[in-house]
């Protein structure tokens, strides 16, 4: 593989001299937030589905049964 010496991004690093960076207030600190959101459109047996999902188990092979994965 030869690598192009015209690339428009340095992938080298910052080294000795890091990236200093101009936060909002000076502030020193940024944080991120996230949320994730299961919409819930999976098989379930409480909410009246026949079985259970068979892919969202730890139990591998996992058939579909009509009771809980505990």
């Amino acid at each position: 593989m030869s690598l192009d010496p015209n690339y428009p991004r340095d992938l080298i690093g910052y080294g000795r001299h890091p990236v200093q960076a101009n936060w909002p207030g000076r502030a020193r600190v940024a944080v991120q937030f996230v949320l994730n959101y299961a919409e819930g459109g999976e098989n379930c047996v409480l909410h009246g589905d026949p079985g259970s999902e068979q892919f969202l188990s730890e139990i591998v092979g996992a058939a579909a049964y009509p009771d809980r994965h505990m």
